[in-house]
């Protein structure tokens, strides 16, 4: 590459970057380092490309050639209709080795992206892949479940995915998971038979936050979870918008699998009263501090019966206790 010897003292580092950079590449490639070198934080180690407008699978590849990527821990590429092509340039780019975090939700990513995605050695110290909102389906998440190449994953966002039951099923038997602490699934068509399999994953002995949320699972998901051997150590659940009712909520409140919860969240699932009694008599929930119970019919003796026995929560768990 040519190198030039700059002859003024007055030039500062980002002028003297797009100096060195004005011989190489397109005029598209100068356009996206103009763009790096306005938004990259923390020494060049965080870059969130947020006032770029969309960059599009074009641009994305583009990026994945900048040499100014090479000091990346974490990289943002949230909205910017991000296909498969983008994806896959990104799983060729030389200046990743350093990356840890990637931001990639609310794009347009399907199966044959996140199997480059995951495929790639571009990356070896990445803990951390958000997909939330994408299209990658069963076949994006078997992709995942397939990687040889990523195998230091703590925190793995899929919500928005419908990767379904046998997705899960996927997953929960990869070794890919065998160090994930933060397991996002929100809004993926997950019922009670894709709750088995997660509960009967031998990989998962360190997740700590899992999200379930807007899915369609009942009593029995909830019995299965209830019954693992291996989510023991789950401190954050979300199962808002199920369908657990108060079926649910005695297999809940009986197991120590959930003995070490500290936030839940069972927003919109049927509970009633007797569900809310439930909870409040629990052995193994009395070192929750955050219960969310907004859009179920508990009524002021659920209430009552939730904060006089359970008296860690710190946020008002239901409209009428509010004042609380």
């Amino acid at each position: 590459m040519k190198t030039f010897r700059l002859k003024t003292k007055n030039v500062g580092w980002l002028g003297a970057a797009v100096l060195l950079l004005a011989g190489v590449g397109t005029a598209w490639a100068l356009d996206i380092n103009a763009l790096v070198l306005r938004e990259l934080k923390q020494d060049g180690k965080y870059l969130k490309l947020n006032y770029s407008g969309m960059l599009y699978d074009q641009g994305i590849q583009q990026l994945a050639r900048s040499r100014l990527l090479e000091k990346v821990e974490t990289l943002d590429l949230n909205t910017h209709n991000i296909g498969d092509e983008g994806a896959e340039a990104l799983a060729q780019s030389k200046y990743l080795q350093n990356l840890k975090v990637l931001y990639l939700f609310n794009n347009q990513i399907e199966s044959d992206g996140v199997k480059a995605l995951f495929e790639s050695k571009a990356y070896p110290k990445l803990t951390t892949i958000s997909l939330f909102g994408n299209k990658i389906g069963t076949q994006g998440a078997e992709a995942i479940a397939e990687s040889q190449a990523i195998m230091s994953l703590e925190s793995l966002d899929l919500t928005g995915n419908q990767i379904g039951d046998e997705g899960l099923k996927a997953l929960a038997q990869s070794e890919v998971m065998s160090h994930i602490k933060e397991l996002l699934l929100a809004n993926n068509g997950i019922s009670d038979q894709g709750l088995k399999f997660l509960s009967q994953s031998k990989h998962l002995v360190h997740l700590e936050i899992l999200d379930l949320g807007e899915n369609k699972i009942g009593p029995d998901g909830i019995q299965s979870l209830a019954d693992s051997k291996t989510l023991t150590r789950l401190k954050i659940l979300s199962l808002k918008n199920n369908k657990l009712g108060d079926q649910g909520m005695l297999s809940m409140t009986q197991s120590p699998v959930f003995k070490n919860l500290i936030e839940l969240d069972l927003q919109w699932n049927g509970i009633t009263t007797q569900g809310a009694l439930y909870l409040g008599n629990s052995k193994v929930l009395l070192g929750l501090q955050f219960l969310r119970m907004w859009g179920n019919e508990i009524g002021e003796k659920g209430v009552a019966a939730i904060l006089t026995k359970l008296k860690g929560i710190k946020n008002p768990l239901y409209p009428s206790a509010a004042s609380d």
